[in-house]
């Protein structure tokens, strides 16, 4: 599954969308656009287990997802236009998945001027 804008309109049906695909085994954000925030994704998703879900490609405040997916083995961050949040990410990344995860792909971005030190 690819969702190329997961705004506020979008949310609970997204969630409940997911719920009713139990042979799904990746999910791929593109983008959130505007919103949501984490909290709603997070209401959205309610008690829904994603247990088949071994892959997933979603920006920082896609998050709370890997919380609904315990057993996720390929983890990949899409860096968006504005700025990220890596506590919150790699925070939830390291309280749900625990050594289940195999592969851990986030985009390093560098200063344009790089630095001495």
């Amino acid at each position: 599954m690819t969702v190329h804008n997961l705004g506020d309109q979008v949310v609970h049906p997204f969630a409940r969308c997911l719920s009713s695909l139990p042979n799904l085994h990746t999910i791929k954000l593109g983008s959130f656009g505007d919103g949501p925030d984490t909290t709603l994704l997070e209401t959205a998703l309610g008690r829904i287990r994603l247990p088949r879900i071994k892959t997933l490609i979603i920006p920082e405040p896609a998050h709370p997802l890997l919380k609904h997916c315990p057993n996720v083995e390929d983890v990949v961050w899409v860096l968006a236009d504005k700025p990220i949040n890596s506590y919150g990410f790699l925070l939830s990344l390291r309280s749900n998945c625990g050594s289940k995860v195999e592969r851990l792909t986030i985009p390093l971005i560098l200063p344009c001027t790089p630095s001495r030190e």
